[in-house]
């Protein structure tokens, strides 16, 4: 029965190593996702200040358009004005052509605003880019670096469960089972090694007369408060 007290044992730790090894696994490619957020927001960031530049382009242009259409329709005007025969009409054309400086003259300041935040915009649109290069390089190292490690763990698990395995091969089914459910109802831990009178499960006080029967090793025990498989300290490996 020693044997098999071992050999519970010994799964014991091997489950152990596999829930904190199969935790890992999972929390990599978190871990990782979550590396790849100031990359991201990096780059939403740029995106956003490259459409505001855009958009200050895109209303330069329209402006520069009014302007040529407000000279074309000045142009216009004055060639008219040879051609008015009353004062009446004289003046109306002025106007219209005073109109249209007057249009000139403002698209001309709005473009010079757009002109201003423009090249603001390009500096930090500049800056930007070369930080997102610098987070896009330095994550790429991140990710080969954990990429590798995750590598390493799942190869460390095989290797636990493939022990695992050859370990329950040579338990009975039914002090196996018993195993797992003792396991599956206290977090992960179906056998304590004890040291002493307590429990090192749940540190409950055992009986003396309890305690010597655990040390002799020649049947599964279990402790009274948390139901736990108990094995002496030096029965096991």
């Amino acid at each position: 029965m020693r044997e098999v007290l071992n050999g519970l044992w010994k799964l014991q730790e091997l489950d152990i190593g596999i829930s904190e090894l199969e935790f890992k696994k999972g929390s990599i490619p978190k871990q990782i996702q979550e590396s790849n957020k100031e990359v991201q927001a990096k780059k939403n960031e740029l995106q956003e200040k490259q459409k505001v530049f855009e958009e200050h382009n895109d209303q330069r242009k329209k402006l520069e358009q009014e302007i040529k259409e407000a000279k074309d329709a000045a142009t216009r005007y004055r060639s008219q004005l040879l051609q008015v025969k009353t004062n009446k009409e004289y003046q109306s054309l002025l106007h219209e052509i005073n109109t249209q400086e007057t249009k000139i003259s403002a698209y001309e300041e709005e473009i010079l605003e757009h002109l201003a935040q423009s090249e603001e915009l390009s500096k930090k649109v500049e800056k930007l880019d070369k930080e997102l290069e610098k987070n896009r390089e330095k994550f790429v190292k991140y990710e080969e670096k954990m990429q590798q490690e995750l590598h390493q763990v799942e190869k460390v698990l095989l290797s636990k469960k493939e022990k695992r395995e050859r370990l329950t091969s040579g338990i009975s089914k039914a002090i196996l089972s018993r195993y797992e459910q003792i396991r599956r109802g206290r977090g992960g831990v179906g056998v304590v090694k004890i040291f002493g009178p307590t429990c090192d499960g749940c540190n409950a006080v055992l009986p003396p007369q309890f305690v010597a029967e655990v040390k002799k090793g020649n049947r599964i025990l279990t402790c009274e408060q948390c139901g736990r498989i108990l094995v002496w300290k030096e029965n096991v490996d």
